[in-house]
């Protein structure tokens, strides 16, 4: 138990979860500005990567999956945000992944989807993590690398790299976009239901 201890309250563990802490309270929040906000995501997307990396493996405690927090509601209000916030600049063009496509053209991304996936993950790590109980502590750790590897890792530095993009374009070519996407999509809603997350809640509620 001391090994646990020390190891749930590195101060490399407690960095990683301020961090954490503060990206979602960025999209908890209202989103107002879109400039402020990609620059806010720009300060704490890279670093909550970096922090996360130095942190040591471990092994899990308990069999079984770890409770999850965030519902399908709270997944789409997030979603919404972003999307709404974003306008023009929220889909983007991008090469597909090996596992997703057999093919070779450019596939369409959503930075909406990408954010609020990597949200989502990071949301239940911390309400597991905030538990107390250090076993549990410890095994939030542990799903949190996982998905880091297999997830949120990704779709991080995919939107980051997307994030940066927008934030040195030309604020004329920005607002030609902006205007012409308006006219296009002022009364377009996304349907959630077919995002990759939305589709792993629902595929995690069916097998419980």
């Amino acid at each position: 138990m001391e090994k646990i201890h020390e190891y749930v309250y590195a101060g490399e563990v407690l960095e990683f979860v301020g961090k954490a802490k503060h990206f979602t309270d960025i999209l908890q929040n209202e989103i107002t500005d879109r400039t402020a906000f990609i620059d806010e995501l720009l300060a704490v997307m890279p670093s909550m990567y970096s922090a996360f990396t130095v942190i040591p493996s471990n092994n899990p405690i308990f069999d079984g999956d770890n409770e999850k927090f965030v519902t399908e509601e709270e997944w789409s209000r997030v979603f919404q945000n972003i999307a709404g916030i974003m306008g023009s600049q929220n889909e983007y063009l991008d090469v597909p992944e090996e596992e997703e496509y057999d093919r070779l053209e450019l596939i369409s991304r959503s930075l909406a989807e990408d954010i609020t996936d990597v949200y989502q993950d990071i949301k239940d790590f911390l309400d597991l993590f905030r538990n107390g109980n250090e076993e549990v502590m410890n095994d939030a750790l542990w799903e949190c690398r996982q998905n880091f590897q297999n997830y949120w890792g990704t779709k991080l530095l995919r939107a980051s790299c997307q994030l940066h993009k927008i934030s040195v374009m030309d604020n004329d070519l920005l607002d030609q976009k902006d205007r012409v996407w308006e006219e296009k999509h002022s009364t377009r809603e996304y349907n959630t239901d077919e995002w990759i997350l939305s589709k792993r809640q629902k595929d995690t509620g069916e097998n419980e």
